[in-house]
């Protein structure tokens, strides 16, 4: 696009202030990429250097565009997870942790009654989901507020839903009914969960490496 109109630095000063204001929660790739698309579009279509009246008319595609950047975010954390808990099966290294762990359920459930089988993956998962929120989220205050943080933990959560189902008198004795199902389940609750801690404690220290000039 032919440029009608050069952005000032005090009108860059507002546009970026706007949308911290906005969207507290914006990371910081989304909104650099979205002021940068804000920028040359408004230079290119203005006709009296307005910037706030370019903003109130442009309030849809900018929120599309923060939403879209939110569900990217969310979209790479669940991305990797799933490869992470699929390098379980795949990476020789570590099968052995996902052998151990699927022998383990089925001598449970093929000596143990169904309730110490379902107790044994409850603890376990438990143990897991703890771990995961006192060594991966974050709780420094000053980014709290950021989408990045808002959803770095939000892949804990599948393995602790399939586990209450366990809790349901129907669903838990058929799963448990049958050890190469309760293995299967059991196996995938704990690796699912175990990639959702490292890739967890992944992302705290990319976060945190990023953003230290906020914590200083």
């Amino acid at each position: 696009m032919e440029k009608k109109y050069e952005i000032i630095e005090k009108q860059l000063v507002f546009l970026n202030g706007f949308l911290l204001r906005k969207y507290p929660s914006i990371s910081d790739e989304t909104r650099i990429e979205l002021t940068d698309h804000l920028i040359l579009d408004f230079e290119a279509t203005t006709e009296n250097g307005n910037l706030s009246q370019y903003l109130s008319n442009e309030l849809g595609f900018i929120r599309k565009f923060v939403f879209n950047g939110v569900r990217k975010v969310k979209k790479t954390y669940r991305m990797e997870t799933w490869s992470q808990f699929f390098s379980f099966f795949t990476d020789f290294k570590l099968l052995p942790i996902t052998i151990f762990i699927s022998l383990l359920f089925y001598f449970l459930n093929e000596n143990l009654n169904n309730k110490i089988a379902c107790l044994s993956i409850f603890i376990l998962s438990s143990i897991l989901f703890l771990v995961s929120i006192r060594k991966g989220m974050i709780n420094k205050k000053a980014l709290k507020h950021l989408g990045e943080v808002k959803f770095l933990g939000t892949e804990i959560w599948l393995p602790f839903f399939l586990v209450q189902l366990l809790a349901e008198k129907h669903i838990g004795e058929f799963i448990t009914s049958n050890s190469y199902l309760f293995t299967v389940y059991s196996t995938f609750i704990i690796m699912y969960g175990l990639a959702a801690l490292l890739i967890l404690r992944k992302h705290k220290k990319i976060i945190l490496e990023k953003y230290k000039h906020l914590l200083n």
